[in-house]
């Protein structure tokens, strides 16, 4: 995937300390009202976007079988036992050769299960209390068919693995628990557990997941495909050495999405969150990401609702460019993050929200804590920032604070001084009735708040820690800060104090 990368840094430093509270930089820029004009610059009119309807197919939902109609395999150790002319069993290898239903129950110790099928022909895998472990191979291999739906069948707990390093057997370079060439579907009500010592579900094409509970353990990513990962209805688990979820295809810009039409997700993760080359949307559902560098990565994004939470080292929602050319601080007119709804917390080491283009807020709720120092701001944005609903409380440092540059209700940016954190912020109005207020989760410098409350003409109060401010709108925009809008990516920190990597920690006491 094109990145920025401006300075080389060492990757040890993502986990080097505990989150500092150290004094910051005087480094502000007094508020003062903006002339900037009432206006919105709409991204919805060019940004791709996907529906449930749209994405997912009647087979990817189906779930019941009719278990006359059906072919049974029964692991038992060292090798296997089926019926099935279509079934060819060699030792601990099992080949699915036609297309049909599947049953799948049992245990096999080192072996595999290839779908080695006809082009055109669709497979169903019902797996029924089934455990397959390798040493040295995918657990699931889908070599050759149209489609191979993985359905977790209700009541059942399941367990697919890889324990050591993969060797090639053939021409693919097969390195995930669950690897396929095919489309590939999971879906249904029971239990996956997916353990790799490299990627845990790694697809050439689309991974679809509509139901089950998936655990996914992997050294390298959590799902990985070339042309797209949608999830729908599904708890999906992902603790990972690299990227969480990853679409990337360089080749087709139409591909490369990650779509979360609902579902609870929840990722720890060594490297980025959720990651996609092209657009990443999640119109509902819970996504959690406990630990990231980034947290949400894609050329344009948009989230249209859901529970969203975020810890990331480096940018926590980040539009990367796209070109890997161009002029820092300028936008490159095509990558965007657009937010309609949803409850979005951030608390992040670098930018809060970082886009090489626009960034546009119609509704929901946007936390961001963070970040405490360093060239970063809470708000990152080369081209235009509109707000026209919503609710947006933003805290963090001031060398590259920003405030939106269109709006059409109060956004106010003021200097804080140094807080510390765990300090409250509020704003309120003319007769004290509280309109907004937070709880700090890290230590900060200057405060954003925007809100449909805050009306022109009127005026507020801010209160931070023990610093307070009255203000008069007599604009929508309220303090222009001082940002410089560095472009996203790896290469966007400047080196802080003594630290040459400018990382000041981690969140790890946070309980996330």
């Amino acid at each position: 995937m094109k990145r920025f990368n401006i300075n080389p840094r060492l990757l040890a430093a993502l986990t080097a300390g505990t989150l500092m509270l150290l004094p910051l930089s005087s480094c502000t820029t007094p508020a003062v009202t903006s002339n900037v004009t009432e206006e919105t610059v709409s991204a919805a009119e060019t940004v791709p976007s996907m529906t449930s309807g749209e994405t997912f197919s009647g087979q990817d939902l189906e779930i019941g079988y009719d278990e006359n109609e059906s072919e049974t395999i029964t692991l038992n150790g060292s090798s296997a036992v089926s019926s099935s002319s279509s079934v060819i069993i060699s030792g601990s290898v099992i080949t699915i050769t036609s297309k049909g239903t599947y049953i799948i129950s049992g245990t096999l110790d080192d072996g595999s299960i290839i779908v080695d099928a006809g082009d055109s022909d669709d497979i169903r895998l019902i797996l029924k209390g089934a455990s397959v472990s390798s040493s040295d191979y995918a657990a699931i291999y889908c070599l050759n068919a149209d489609n191979v739906y993985i359905t977790l069948d209700e009541g059942t707990e399941n367990l697919l693995a890889n324990s050591g390093d993969f060797e090639s057997k053939d021409d693919n370079k097969v390195d995930a628990a669950v690897f396929a060439k095919t489309d590939l579907t999971i879906n249904g009500s029971g239990s996956l557990e997916i353990i790799s010592t490299a990627h845990g579900i790694a697809g050439k094409d689309d991974v679809n997941i509509t139901g089950g509970s998936i655990t996914i353990e992997s050294g390298k990513d959590g799902i990985q495909a070339n042309d797209s990962v949608a999830i729908q209805n599904a708890s999906v688990d992902i603790t990972c050495g690299k990227d969480g979820i990853q679409a990337d295809n360089e080749d087709d810009l139409s591909k490369g999405y990650v779509y979360i039409s609902s579902g609870n997700i929840s990722i720890t993760a060594g490297d980025d969150g959720i990651t996609a080359t092209s657009f990443l949307q999640i119109d509902d559902g819970t996504v959690s990401i406990k630990g990231s560098y980034e947290g949400l990565e894609g050329q344009n994004i948009t989230i249209n609702g859901g529970d969203i939470s975020i810890v990331s080292s480096d940018d926590a929602v980040n539009a990367v460019s796209a070109s890997s050319s161009g002029e820092m601080m300028n936008s490159d007119g095509v990558s965007s993050i657009t937010v309609t709804g949803g409850n979005i917390y951030i608390l992040s080491e670098g930018d809060g929200i970082d886009s090489n283009g626009s960034f546009e807020m119609t509704g929901g709720t946007l936390t961001v804590m963070g970040p405490a120092m360093g060239a970063n701001g809470s708000l990152d944005v080369n081209g235009s920032a509109s707000i026209t609903g919503g609710t947006v409380i933003m805290a963090g440092a001031s060398s590259m604070a920003t405030n939106f540059t269109n709006a059409s209700q109060g956004a106010v940016l003021i200097n804080t001084g140094n807080q510390a954190e765990g300090t409250e912020i509020s704003i309120s109005d003319e007769s004290g009735n509280v309109i907004l207020t937070v709880e700090s989760e890290c230590s900060y410098q200057t405060v954003l708040i925007s809100s449909p409350e805050l009306l022109m003409g009127n005026t507020y109060t801010v209160t931070a820690g023990d610093y307070s401010e009255t203000v008069t709108l007599t604009d929508y925009i309220y303090g222009s800060g001082s940002g410089m809008g560095f472009p996203g990516g790896r290469g966007d920190r400047m080196p802080q104090n003594n630290d040459p990597w400018g990382f000041p920690g981690d969140f790890s006491d946070k309980g996330f």
